[in-house]
């Protein structure tokens, strides 16, 4: 009996696991993702106006890479807590 619930308690800590897991590797793979003015790219500019226009562009698409992240984000969480869920209306089905 107390290896059985040793068992469950490992198998529950395994699945809460796995969404930090998730999200940390989303965390590093969007930062190595985002884009950033280079220095040499700031060497070649001719007018003021280039750097404003450099830099908005980052902005924008760092921007749509954010909006990337925050839905993979919360399709992770979507996930995690939707296993729980079912796995706690099992569990509750189970003890009736």
């Amino acid at each position: 009996m107390n290896q059985a619930n040793f068992e469950k308690w490992s198998e529950m800590a395994k699945k809460l696991q796995e969404p930090f897991q998730a999200i940390a590797e989303l965390n590093v793979k969007t930062l190595q993702g985002l884009t950033y003015l280079k220095p040499d790219e700031l060497a070649h500019v001719k007018k003021p106006e280039e750097v404003l226009e450099k830099q908005i562009n980052l902005a924008v698409e760092n921007g749509h890479k954010a909006l990337d992240y925050m839905q993979q984000s919360f399709q992770i969480i979507e996930k995690a807590m939707l296993g729980l869920v079912k796995e706690a209306k099992k569990t509750a089905g189970e003890n009736k």
